[in-house]
């Protein structure tokens, strides 16, 4: 592999044009989610959400500095496992989600010995998600939802993954609720894509001019072992974290 130095301003401004390009404006409707208005400065960046915000909450750290990230991640945890848990967010926070469809927890059971899946999986997510946006609003907090990227083929996810999906969408309809597709950031052609063409910032590059940008078929860590801890550089979490990085610094462009 050939070594390669970041830049944090190039990348920034790489990833802040590409996401400000694809951010579509919707229609307001009436408010689901009444709140205070968020302050017109975020200092805080709440991650809520299971192992791939857990993965890259140090990328967004980073990139979203001098914000304090408040660390609201558990690996494979589902929206259900949080909606007890105080959130820590105010005014000044920005609240991000990011769930990829985890159903291993007890809230996640579906009561004949297994767990929800399929139809009946985004339904919960539905209702959950819901509950948690209504509680980041009810403090007044700014809420960026996370677009999530497919999973390797043999999960058999992707019907999940695009309700998932379209449940961030429309809740962000609501005024002060906002999204980004970061999963489009480790995607080719809107599909799972394990290797990506090296961009300007990785610090590695395979001799094919390519990355790993998926590791086992979920996570963004190109080699086994805890993704949260990745060894090596992991560009997926990279790009991944700075979509996430470049929304949370501008949540009001994504509405």
């Amino acid at each position: 592999m050939s070594a390669r130095r970041p830049s944090r301003l190039l990348a920034v401004g790489l990833v802040v044009a590409a996401v400000v390009a694809t951010a579509a404006p919707v229609q307001a409707v009436e408010p689901m989610f009444p709140g205070p208005r968020p302050a017109a400065r975020a200092t805080r960046v709440v991650m809520l959400g299971d192992s791939l915000a857990h993965e890259v909450s140090g990328v967004v750290g980073f990139f979203a500095a001098p914000r304090r990230i408040v660390p609201k991640f558990w690996g494979g945890t589902a929206p259900c496992d949080w909606l007890g848990v105080n959130l820590e967010a105010s005014r000044s926070s920005v609240v991000v989600v990011s769930f990829t469809g985890n159903r291993a927890t007890r809230c996640m059971e579906d009561g004949a010995g297994g767990y929800l899946r399929g139809a009946a999986l985004v339904d919960r997510y539905r209702a959950d998600l819901t509950a948690l946006v209504r509680r980041a609003r009810a403090s007044g907090a700014q809420v960026l939802l996370v677009g999530q990227p497919y999973r390797a083929p043999s999960f058999e996810a992707d019907a999940e993954v695009d309700g998932i999906n379209a449940i961030y969408r429309e809740l962000a309809k609501q005024r002060f609720v906002s999204f980004v597709d970061a999963g489009a950031f480790v995607e080719l052609d809107g599909r799972y894509t394990p290797r990506l063409p090296c961009a300007p910032f990785d610090a590695v590059c395979d001799p094919d001019g390519t990355v790993v940008v998926r590791g086992d078929g979920v996570h963004f860590c190109p080699v086994e072992g805890p993704s949260s801890n990745c060894p090596v550089w992991s560009s997926g979490a990279v790009r991944f974290g700075m979509a996430i990085a470049s929304a949370a610094m501008r949540p009001g462009a994504f509405e």
